[in-house]
């Protein structure tokens, strides 16, 4: 069967290779057999190929943080799951393969109304968001600020927020994305300029802002500590910029600013991993929340699918072989 194979830690175009290898065993007890679906390409499998993910594989391996599979057989006693259920791919389990096996308890199972292009991106980005804005145990009404509003995290915390009775701020680069947000149900949508820290307190008055939540550092973290207030926490979660985050340590000392880098996958947030997986399905299902969409690549032409990536940002492998 067709795999994509991580063969050394280094630059991807020359590191991930399409091969073939065995079929998995035959599940044993309390595990399900699965045939991939749809399994994303996205920046942090970029980094783990890299070797600058936290998590760093034993190799040869498939790699593929997040996916979507049909469960083709299980083991004995299992329950929990049978043939030709939909589930998501959890983690530990490297999605850029044809079969996986996974445990049976670890899985969640989806309403299959749910597209599978968008299934195939629930694990990461809603859980993100999902995570995030648990952060700070904030009051109903309570102020959040994000950059990157219009990435897949961002769009999924003023989902998750407004869930959770908490109203956004969200900093875009583009004016016409401003419209779109708003109809996704964020509070106040502005784009990045000089006067930007301004016209988000003509829009909020004096409220608190307590929670900010970064995904770009570099120089764009000043405009979250310009909005943020006196003993807000700062979450950087991601480095679009390519920055490291390097606040004025004044800034930081006036207004008692506390900082913390976040990874979703540390173990204090595993336990909350499957009802977050089931919170974003239900989202999607409900018509909440609406993923970006991505170009769909058979997996065996992986080499045009990375460069059409770096070109354009995230598309989705197609790992099922009967699929024309």
């Amino acid at each position: 069967m067709l795999a994509i194979h991580l063969t050394q830690f280094g630059e991807p175009e020359k590191s991930l290779k399409v091969v073939d290898v065995p079929e998995p065993p035959a599940p044993t007890a309390g595990q399900a057999l699965i045939q991939v679906e749809y399994a994303p390409l996205d920046h942090h499998d970029l980094l783990l190929a890299q070797g600058v993910y936290p998590v760093r594989p034993g190799l040869p391996t498939a790699i593929g943080n997040e996916g979507v599979g049909t469960v083709v057989s299980v083991g004995p006693d299992v329950t929990r799951v049978r043939p030709g259920d939909r589930v998501l791919l959890p983690f530990g389990v490297f999605s850029w393969s044809e079969q996986v096996v996974a445990k049976a308890a670890d899985l969640t199972v989806l309403d299959k109304s749910i597209s599978l292009d968008q299934a195939a991106m629930l694990t990461i980005n809603p859980v993100t968001a999902g995570l995030l804005v648990g952060l700070r145990d904030l009051p109903a009404g309570s102020w959040v600020v994000q950059n990157a509003a219009n990435s897949g995290v961002g769009r999924s915390v003023i989902v998750f927020a407004k869930e959770r009775g908490l109203r956004t701020i969200n900093f875009v680069r583009r004016p016409e994305l401003v419209n779109e947000l708003e109809d996704l149900g964020a509070d106040v949508v502005i784009v990045d300029s000089a006067d930007a820290g301004t016209r988000v307190r003509e829009a909020i008055g004096a409220d608190p802002v307590l929670l900010g939540l970064d995904g770009v550092s570099g120089t764009a973290t000043a405009l979250l500590l310009d909005v943020l207030t006196d003993g807000a926490l700062l979450v950087i979660y991601g480095y679009l910029s390519g920055q490291p985050f390097t606040p004025g340590p004044d800034t930081m000392k006036t207004k008692n600013i506390t900082t913390t880098e976040f990874w979703m996958y540390q173990d204090g947030f595993l336990p909350r991993l499957p009802a977050l997986h089931a919170e974003s399905a239900r989202l999607v299902t409900e018509g909440k929340l609406v993923l970006p969409t991505a170009p769909v690549y058979k997996a065996a032409d992986f080499p045009e699918a990375l460069a059409y990536f770096r070109e354009n940002g995230k598309v989705l492998l197609d790992f099922n072989p009967r699929r024309a």
